[in-house]
């Protein structure tokens, strides 16, 4: 009796399972290319990551986080308390009693005057002053640049980690498959080979 059909399905099960277990290793491994001539591997994360971080920032400001939303955010707030806690704090403040020999001498009702009408001028005026804020970020702020620069700031192992960290059980998941796939074609090929 024969005995290495029955093989078949082992070894198609060793294969598919260490195949997809080295393409996904291939994903983060080897960090600088190696190879003769030509020829070069190189793990896919260390060889497009520029590419990979360009695309995760367009992805995150323009599906993720836009500035609608910061600006939709920005305009929910309900900034009258602060405003006033701000304003109280100053008008409370040494900076603002000691500023002038004048100030310190402007009588109560009109110091309470003054601090209502502050209040109300600077809560008044509060929309205005957040869509100036909001055109300032849209001019200066650049939120794919400052994405990209942080992922390129993490060393390939960190983000190796990351990724890990994220998808682990995944990744675990395509290694098996990769074994069962080959076990099913092994066990394909040993009944055609026995029912020759």
């Amino acid at each position: 009796m024969e005995y290495a059909p029955y093989l078949f399905p082992v070894i198609g099960c060793l294969i598919g399972y260490s195949t997809n277990y080295i393409a996904v290793k291939m994903l983060f491994r080897p960090h600088k290319p190696i190879g003769i001539g030509p020829f070069k591997i190189q793990g896919l994360l260390p060889k497009r990551r520029n590419d990979i971080s360009e695309s995760i920032a367009a992805t995150v400001e323009d599906e993720l986080i836009s500035m609608k939303d910061l600006t939709k955010v920005l305009k929910a707030l309900d900034l009258g308390p602060k405003i006033d806690k701000m304003v109280d704090g100053f008008f409370e403040s040494s900076e603002y009693n000691g500023k002038s020999e004048i100030l310190g001498k402007i009588n109560t009702t009109i110091n309470a005057y003054l601090h209502s009408r502050v209040k109300k001028s600077v809560n008044a005026n509060k929309d205005e002053l957040i869509n100036e804020f909001i055109c300032e970020i849209e001019r200066n702020v650049d939120f794919k640049d400052i994405i990209v620069k942080n992922i390129e700031s993490y060393d390939l192992d960190q983000l190796e980690d990351i990724v890990l960290r994220v998808s682990s059980k995944e990744l675990g998941y395509i290694t098996i498959i990769g074994g069962v796939l080959g076990f099913l074609v092994g066990l394909i090929q040993m009944v055609f080979y026995l029912g020759k």
